[in-house]
């Protein structure tokens, strides 16, 4: 599961002291109830719950769809994302409350999560695919991440392999498109910085998965 799911979930049923959300919109309060009641789907498609299961996987999407939220809130209102998170926590809260009320456990009603999907999917529609210049970028900042960790291990060789195929690919593919050598070059240094500022955002916003390598392990494979 993504680590925003988690954290927000671990800090509504701690019962930790968050601040009062700043006021939002109807639109925008509408959305951070999304974004809670995804995390709460999210969650329990971790762990296996076949009513939660019933809807597309959200851990990916969820996370991105929170970020975009999140940053449209705050610049709204000027709020820290500290803020930000209290919103989404006391949003859990307020659901899982919601689930609760009367004694046992109900799911989440199925209209109002469908329509957070719909509402998910509008504003925060999934990337288009990777190309081969960024999965080779992508992979060797996993394998290196890997190697840092655990040194030449079986997943760390297996890595590299994969990204040295997918970094000959991009180049033979960006050849072949009429670049020069330089240009090919200098493209593939330009998707790599890109792709490392994306996980630097990726771990500053406590909000965000990780990179999606599977579709890149699929390329290597073509």
């Amino acid at each position: 599961m993504n680590r925003a799911a988690l954290a927000l979930l671990a800090l509504a049923a701690s019962g930790a002291a968050v601040a009062a959300p700043a006021p939002l919109s109807p639109d925008q309060a509408k959305s951070v109830q999304c974004v809670a009641q995804l995390s709460i789907i999210a969650a329990q498609q971790e762990e296996g719950i076949a009513s939660a299961l019933a809807y597309p996987p959200l851990a990916e999407s969820g996370a991105r769809f929170a970020q975009v939220v999140g940053e449209q809130v705050m610049q709204a209102h000027g709020l820290s994302r500290e803020a930000v998170r209290d919103a989404f926590v006391a949003g859990v809260a307020a659901e899982q409350k919601r689930a609760t009320a009367g004694g046992g456990a109900r799911e989440l009603p199925r209209g109002e999560v469908v329509a957070c999907i719909e509402r998910m999917e509008r504003l925060a529609p999934a990337p288009p695919p990777p190309g081969l210049p960024q999965c080779a970028a992508m992979v060797k900042l996993v394998y290196e991440e890997v190697h840092a960790r655990e040194g030449l291990s079986g997943s760390a060789k297996d890595l590299a392999t994969i990204a040295a195929v997918l970094d000959a690919r991009a180049r033979d593919e960006l050849l072949g498109s009429g670049k020069s050598r330089a240009e090919t070059e200098a493209a593939m240094a330009a998707t790599r910085a890109a792709v490392e500022k994306d996980v630097a955002r990726r771990a500053a916003d406590g909000v965000s998965a990780g990179l999606d390598v599977e579709p890149c392990f699929d390329m290597a494979k073509e």
